[in-house]
C-alpha cells in the first residue's frame, strides 16, 4: 500500500513502525517540519515552521500554529495528488493540527491517528502536585487549544491508537469506542536485555555491575517526573550505603510540567537545597546520552528509580524492565500499569523521600529480592516487545 506518515518531528512515534512497514513492502511518504536527516527509503517532504504571533494566549497560539500547519500540509497533499500519488492510508500524530484539512484533498482516504494523550489539568500537576493549586478554570483553559485540535482530528479519523490504557482512558467518553486501539509502539527487548558482563564508559564514568548503582532516567530532570523527590532521598541512601553510586540521565529544561522560565533549573535548585548533605563524588549527571550508552547504564543498574505524576509512560521504564532492573516506582498511573507492587518492583508515594530511600536501600542490600523483581520485570516488558506491537499495528493499518 501507499502510506502517508505525518509528524512534525518525524519519525516520532513512527521511529520503529516506519522501517518495519517498508520492510513489509509498503511505499512510504513522510511529511515533517524539521530538517534532520532520517533513515527512510521513501520521500520526506518538509514544510516551513509556522510563524508565532506575539501576545496570543497559549490556547490561541496553538490554534494559530495548528491551522498554519494544516494548510501547509494540505498544499503538499494537493501537489502529491496532482503528481498522481494518492495514499491508501494516512498515519499521523494529531497534536499539531497537521491533518485538519486533508479531508478536503482525499475525503475517502482512511486516517489513523496517534493522539498520544487528551491533556488534562492533572497532566500538568494541577490537583495532584501539592505545590500546584487544584484544577480551576485557568488550568482547563490552558489545554483547550491542544484538545480542540485533537477533537477535530479524531472526528475525521477511522481509528486512533494510544500506547497505554492510562493514555487511552484520558480521551472523552465519545471517543471510547471500537475505533480506539491500545497498542504500544514497542521496545526492542533483544537490544534491551540483562547483561551481567556489561562494560561501558560514558563521559568518563566506567559502567559495569561491579559497583552498586542506582539509576534515574528522564528526558528532563523535572518535578512532574519526581526528580526533586529522588534527590531528597539521596542523603539517607548515601549515609547508609557507602559504596553506592548514582547515575542520572536527563536534560535540565523545564520539561512536560512547565515551570518558571526565569527560575534556575530544578537540578541547580536541588543541589543548593541539599548542599553539604550529598557526596557529589558518587553522583554522576550525564545529561542526554546515546541510546547504546543508555542501555548499558540500565544493564549495569542495581536499582532503577522511575517516578511520575499522572502523564505518559516513558520508554525508559520499559527498557529498564527489559534489562532486568529492580524497579522502585511511584504509586498510581502511569507506573502502576507496568509495575505491580511487590511483583515487578516496589511502588512508593510521590511525597515521601524517606520511604523511597528505605525501599531503594532494601533492594541494594537484598540480592535475592533484586533478582526476583528484575526477572519479573523482564517478563512483563516482553509484553511490549516490538515484534508483537509492530505486527499488531501493521494488522490494524492493513485491515
Amino acid at each position: 500500500m501507499r502510506l502517508l506518515l505525518i509528524h512534525q518531528n518525524f519519525p516520532g512515534q513512527f521511529r520503529q513502525l516506519a522501517p518495519y512497514l517498508e520492510q513489509k513492502g509498503h511505499e512510504l511518504v513522510a511529511i515533517a517540519s524539521h530538517n534532520r536527516q532520517v533513515a527512510l527509503h521513501g520521500r520526506i517532504i518538509r514544510y516551513a515552521e509556522p510563524t508565532k504571533l506575539e501576545g496570543l494566549p497559549n490556547g490561541s497560539q496553538i490554534w494559530h500554529e495548528g491551522l498554519e500547519r494544516a494548510m501547509r500540509v494540505a498544499r503538499i497533499a494537493e501537489q502529491l495528488d496532482k503528481e498522481g500519488w494518492r495514499p491508501d492510508r494516512i498515519l499521523a500524530h494529531s497534536g499539531w493540527g497537521e491533518t485538519l484539512a486533508l479531508s478536503q484533498i482525499w475525503p475517502e482516504v482512511v486516517q489513523i491517528i496517534w493522539p498520544e494523550l487528551w491533556v488534562l489539568p492533572q497532566h500538568g500537576g494541577y490537583g495532584v502536585d501539592p505545590l500546584k493549586p487544584a484544577a480551576g478554570l485557568a488550568a482547563c483553559l490552558e489545554q483547550l487549544g491542544r484538545n480542540s485540535l485533537t477533537r477535530t482530528a479524531l472526528a475525521a479519523a477511522s481509528s486512533w491508537v494510544l500506547p497505554t490504557r492510562h493514555q487511552a482512558q484520558s480521551l472523552p467518553v465519545e471517543f471510547q469506542s471500537n475505533r480506539l486501539h491500545v497498542i504500544h509502539e514497542g521496545i526492542d527487548t533483544r537490544l534491551a536485555h540483562p547483561n551481567p558482563e556489561v562494560t561501558y564508559e560514558v563521559r568518563g564514568v566506567q559502567i559495569s555491575r561491579s559497583v552498586p548503582t542506582i539509576t534515574f532516567v528522564n528526558r528532563n530532570l523535572e518535578r512532574l517526573r519526581g526528580f526533586d523527590l529522588f534527590m531528597r532521598s539521596l542523603p539517607a541512601i548515601q549515609r547508609q550505603h557507602k559504596q553506592v553510586r548514582v547515575v542520572i540521565v536527563g536534560d535540565n529544561d523545564m520539561g512536560y510540567g512547565g515551570g518558571d522560565a526565569t527560575a534556575p533549573p530544578l537540578r541547580q535548585r536541588m543541589l543548593e537545597e541539599l548542599q553539604g548533605q550529598l557526596d557529589l563524588e558518587r553522583i554522576h549527571f550525564l545529561g542526554r546520552v546515546p541510546h547504546p550508552a543508555l542501555i548499558a547504564i540500565l544493564q549495569a543498574s542495581w536499582v532503577h528509580v522511575y517516578l511520575s505524576y499522572p502523564f505518559i509512560m516513558g520508554w525508559s521504564l520499559l527498557e529498564a524492565m527489559a534489562c532486568g532492573c529492580s524497579i522502585v516506582g511511584s504509586e498510581g498511573m502511569p507506573v502502576a500499569e507496568a509495575i505491580e507492587n511487590n511483583v515487578e518492583g516496589r511502588l512508593v508515594p510521590m511525597d515521601q523521600p524517606n520511604v523511597l530511600a528505605e525501599q531503594v536501600l532494601q533492594l541494594l542490600n537484598d540480592s535475592k529480592l533484586r533478582n526476583k523483581f528484575g526477572a519479573a520485570a523482564r517478563q512483563r516488558a516482553l509484553m511490549y516487545d516490538k515484534r508483537l506491537t509492530l505486527k499488531a499495528l501493521t494488522e490494524l493499518i492493513e485491515a
